[in-house]
């Protein structure tokens, strides 16, 4: 169980941001806990690309590494859910299903969800066949037939972006009407990207290897692999009980170039902050957030 003691950092997140925050706060000689649910964004891929020296790395063979590096380095760990972040003073009081713990500063890590497609048995093969980054897994599909689900502006982003791996493109609406004019629609056409309307009633494939996306009237659309962009949340509501300001439009939140958010000593790092939602970048987030809260608890005395 966790010190009834302040620590010097609380993360919530135990992902590639908060772990490498973790460890090179450890690293520090700061007293560090990090709290994590065990519900990742990625938990259904196979593979992480693009990590140096760790591409095709399974997500959880990395956070297992990371856990160790960053338990060998000091960290402690708790497996319980964050409920509650508050000011109290010069401390933090995070609320958690293990009970309450405090710091002098925290760090959100707890990343962001995507809404999936509602067809039925999308989940036997997201992760497989079925992407939402194409950063990710677009050159896992190159040459491959690829279908593209939403209905709005970033659909056509999304396909037009993966023209760069392949030209066997179709967007699939599922069902909702066009959320975009004819000067996108005629950017698909003029890159060979078909539309199609209809509702998707279900996935044909095995082994979560998708085959072909069946149509309400019956069309079978065939498919090597889906890509989908319909929504993105903040896995949980802490930033906005202690006040953390939000960037328009988005789920991410306003920080500056140390990480840190509008909320002084509270900082936010990887899929919570504007940029490329990497593996690789949000552990580069740790890093510096981790530089700057460590020379943020240093005394005067010890700055020059």
């Amino acid at each position: 169980m966790p010190s009834d003691s302040t620590y010097d950092a609380i993360i919530i997140g135990g992902g590639p941001a908060g772990l490498t925050c973790a460890i090179f706060l450890g690293r520090y000689r700061r007293r560090v806990l990090v709290i994590d649910n065990g519900k990742p964004r990625n938990y259904a891929s196979r593979a992480i690309h693009g990590f140096l020296g760790q591409h095709g790395i399974a997500p959880g063979e990395l956070l297992k590494k990371g856990r160790s590096e960053a338990i060998e380095a000091g960290v402690e760990i708790c497996e319980c859910t964050a409920d509650d972040v508050q000011r109290v003073g010069d401390v933090f009081e995070v609320t958690t299903s293990s009970g309450v713990m405090r710091a002098r500063r925290v760090v959100l890590a707890y990343g962001v969800r995507d809404e999936l497609p509602d067809v039925p048995g999308v989940e036997d093969y997201y992760g497989g066949s079925i992407f939402h980054c194409p950063d990710c897994d677009g050159y896992e599909v190159r040459d491959k037939m690829v279908g593209v689900i939403g209905w709005g502006p970033k659909v056509v982003g999304l396909s037009l972006k993966l023209t760069q791996w392949t030209d066997k493109l179709t967007v699939l609406t599922h069902g909702h009407e066009r959320d975009f004019g004819e000067e996108l629609m005629s950017k698909l056409l003029a890159s060979g990207i078909g539309v199609k309307d209809e509702k998707i009633v279900r996935f044909e494939g095995k082994d979560a290897m998708v085959r072909a996306a069946v149509l309400e009237g019956g069309e079978e659309v065939a498919v090597d692999a889906l890509f989908f962009t319909i929504g993105v949340h903040r896995s949980c509501e802490l930033a906005e009980r202690i006040g953390c300001t939000q960037v328009e439009g988005t789920p991410c939140l306003v920080v500056d170039d140390y990480k840190q958010t509008s909320v002084e000593g509270v900082y936010a790092i990887g899929d919570l902050v504007p940029g490329s939602q990497l593996a690789i970048t949000s552990a580069a987030d740790g890093a510096i957030a981790a530089i700057a809260i460590n020379k943020s608890l240093l005394p005067p005395s010890k700055l020059v």
